[in-house]
């Protein structure tokens, strides 16, 4: 895989972001496309590019691996993911074996930075030796939604073949769409038809 030292600008759809948590975000990135599933990632570049967008990582991996090496393994933590949201949403026994697996890889320490002379913050960095290493972040980030999440609010969008998931962080907690301008809009233009018809 070809790396970047420099930082990259990237072009972010509303359905990148339409799950309101990295996590979901991660799951979100297999979808419908037209009438098609569709993996949007297709090269170990396209899950590292990823990543870095959801700002779980500052900078695409330092290392090379196997070519597809880290496509392979981020499409297998991909489905824990998937059947992790969808076990803890029906109140069923998670799949807690293989989470933690990548989960003990994870080798990081914290740093304290500083935006300002008065603002400090502190930063998780991680290591990045392995394929599981670099995909820590985003099974950390797993891991805070199963425990810490309000699964109440974490809603599977009602569009009528859309496999998004979202965390509705909405004040009145009624979001029901993955995206206003996506499937929402497609629910408003099939309720106008249907209105149409009937009058």
């Amino acid at each position: 895989m070809k790396t970047r030292a420099s930082k990259t600008e990237y072009v972010v759809s509303a359905l990148d972001v339409a799950g309101d948590h990295p996590a979901i975000n991660f799951i979100n990135t297999l979808r419908m496309i037209g009438n098609e599933l569709t993996d949007t990632w297709r090269s170990d570049e396209d899950v590292a590019t990823w990543i870095v967008r959801e700002r779980l990582r500052d900078s695409l991996p330092s290392k090379t691996w196997p070519d597809g090496a880290l496509l392979r393994r981020a499409r297998k933590l991909r489905e824990i993911a998937r059947q992790a949201v969808e076990a803890r949403k029906a109140q069923k026994r998670l799949p807690l074996g293989e989470l933690n697996s990548f989960l003990e890889h994870s080798i990081g320490h914290s740093v304290l930075s500083a935006r300002s002379r008065m603002g400090l913050y502190v930063k998780r960095v991680y290591s990045q030796k392995t394929v599981e290493q670099y995909l820590a972040p985003v099974a950390e980030s797993l891991a805070d939604l199963l425990a810490i999440a309000d699964f109440n609010l974490i809603r599977r969008c009602e569009g009528e073949r859309c496999v998004l998931w979202f965390y509705d962080r909405t004040k009145a907690h009624r979001r029901r769409w993955c995206s206003p301008q996506v499937c929402g809009n497609r629910a408003k233009v099939a309720a106008f038809r249907a209105r149409a018809r009937r009058s």
